[in-house]
């Protein structure tokens, strides 16, 4: 269990970063100002926040592995596919998706990291 919770730091590591490096990018792409493009940011906080506070309710009642496997898949899919919208609302809405299972594995791997026993 504790190498998943470190391959879900990495995982989290390489997928948090994303909007603000190609934040320039998306904003062309889109033809956007920045301040509709900014709206990402806004939405992935609350997503973010929805999602630790989903785990908070959910985790100690089903298979903390379970839950860590399909939140994990929920990450990668929403990863993936992000770049290939064309529009900003479906971007932003893949963010908030992103963001909830985001918030959700970051809540999970603090409470597994806290039930270690040595």
């Amino acid at each position: 269990m504790a190498v998943y919770v470190c391959d879900l730091c990495t995982v989290q590591g390489m997928c948090i970063p994303l909007a603000g490096t190609t934040f320039a990018h998306m904003q062309q792409l889109f033809n956007v100002d920045t301040a509709a493009m900014s709206w990402t940011f806004t939405v992935s906080c609350l997503g973010y926040f929805l999602g630790a506070v989903a785990c908070g309710f959910v985790f100690d009642r089903f298979n903390h592995e379970l839950q860590l496997i399909i939140v994990n898949c929920v990450q990668a899919v929403s990863t993936i596919i992000a770049p290939f919208f064309t529009t900003l609302p479906l971007f932003i809405a893949m963010m908030f998706i992103q963001s909830i299972s985001q918030g959700f594995i970051d809540a999970s791997k603090l409470q597994l990291l806290l039930s270690f026993r040595y």
